[in-house]
């Protein structure tokens, strides 16, 4: 897989952060680097590696590293410290914790490899474990074919606009930005943080013209002041997914980079991260314009198929994916007869009170729209007569 980054020049500008930056050539350095330590140690194929760190080319040799050796990349954001049961669950044999140059290994937990790994090496591909967030229960481990989802990237059409990452390299929407930033030969810019401030000093500091977010990032981001202390203009893309976006939200956001457009994308860590398309900038309906991807309305709720998905997980049993390879989303949408997508909510977050099925999205995006309100979140709380009822906690702006 290292045909990701060799097609570059060798001094074009592959990363930069706050304390310095990385041509490609020097990515090209450490991906060989991290492939002559796997055979070093004879680790063979099938074999779990944990990577600890954030984005940077020694994290990023170390995942391509794993995909050009038949191993099994497992990022982990943080420290090893952190992660004794997700490399357990691996079985990782070794720990690779990464600066942005550099890099340690030591010795992982090891054990019997779990059989979907076991698969993946019978059939010679890669794999890529990644772990849910974990918000409704204990996350899970999520096997996807590494092999198949870095040679998806190969036909990217090449850019030389940098490109700001705010997901970490241990979330598919981080992942799917590292890979098609690096495959298009653009610069991967890394913010200090995620704070609002030090986003803004990147994009500035490096004229990033990219900036994939959710929209309860970019809300933060107008409500910081921050657009009005640094010159963000050189914003050319501003892309938005993992969440709603509020209409009037989309409307500030509009108003405040004039300059930039603003494109909706959608993916699970299941599924990965589908290109989209929407009827016009301001609206918050889209299709799917991936090749690589299908999807439905199955009673409300939008299924997904592509050719990148996961296989299953490795701690949870596999009854979101239908025998015949769809994935239930568990997003509440509708379809209008021209393939046009508007998500409403999820599922299990609808409010029934009294029977009324209340989305709460609906309820936001009409709080939002209050000159008072700065962030807004519906939710559904117990209710002796009518089973639930309809709450919201409200941040006001400053002065109101």
């Amino acid at each position: 897989m290292l045909p990701l980054i060799s097609r570059h020049p060798a001094d074009r500008l592959a990363f930069a952060w706050q304390a310095g930056s990385a041509p490609y050539g020097r990515l090209r350095e450490l991906a060989p680097a991290a492939l002559g330590v796997l055979a070093l140690r004879g680790v063979p194929r099938g074999t779990a590696v944990g990577i600890v760190g954030q984005h940077g080319p020694a994290s990023t040799a170390w995942i391509l590293a794993c995909a050009q050796a038949g191993c099994v990349a497992v990022p982990l954001a943080g420290n090893p410290a952190e992660h004794p049961a997700r490399l357990s669950l691996t079985a990782a044999s070794l720990v690779v914790t990464c600066t942005a140059l550099s890099w340690e290994v030591s010795a992982g937990p090891g054990g019997r490899i779990p059989d979907l790994l076991s698969r993946l090496a019978e059939q010679g591909r890669a794999g890529l474990v990644l772990f849910s967030s974990g918000t409704s229960g204990e996350p899970k481990a999520m096997v996807q074919d590494l092999t198949g989802l870095v040679g998806s990237y190969a036909s990217r059409k090449p850019s030389n606009l940098p490109v700001c990452i705010l997901l970490q390299f241990d979330h598919i929407g981080g992942l799917n930005t590292l890979f098609g930033t690096l495959a298009a030969g653009a610069t991967v810019v890394v913010p200090k943080s995620l704070n609002p401030g030090d986003v803004a000093k990147a994009v500035a500091l490096h004229k990033a013209a990219v900036l994939p977010a959710s929209p309860t990032f970019l809300n933060l981001l107008l409500l910081s002041g921050e657009t009005g202390r640094h010159d963000l203009s050189s914003l050319r893309l501003i892309t938005y997914g993992t969440e709603p976006m509020p209409e009037p939200l989309l409307a500030r956001l509009r108003a405040a980079f004039p300059r930039a457009r603003f494109v909706q994308t959608f993916g699970t860590s299941e599924t990965g991260i589908a290109r989209t398309e929407s009827p016009d900038p301001a609206s918050l309906f889209f299709r799917f314009a991936d090749p690589d991807q299908e999807w439905k309305i199955v009673d409300g709720e939008l299924w997904l198929r592509s050719r990148t998905q996961a296989l299953g997980y490795l701690n949870a049993p596999s009854d979101r994916f239908t025998s015949d390879g769809w994935f239930r989303t568990g997003d509440q949408g509708t379809m209008d007869d021209d393939g046009y997508v508007t998500l409403t909510g999820r599922l299990k977050e609808i409010i029934n009170r009294g029977g009324e099925k209340i989305s709460p999205r609906e309820v936001d995006e009409i709080l939002m729209d209050h000159p008072a309100v700065a962030q807004v979140v519906c939710f559904g709380m117990p209710h002796p007569k009518l089973g639930e009822e309809v709450a919201a906690a409200v941040v006001h702006r400053e002065g109101q």
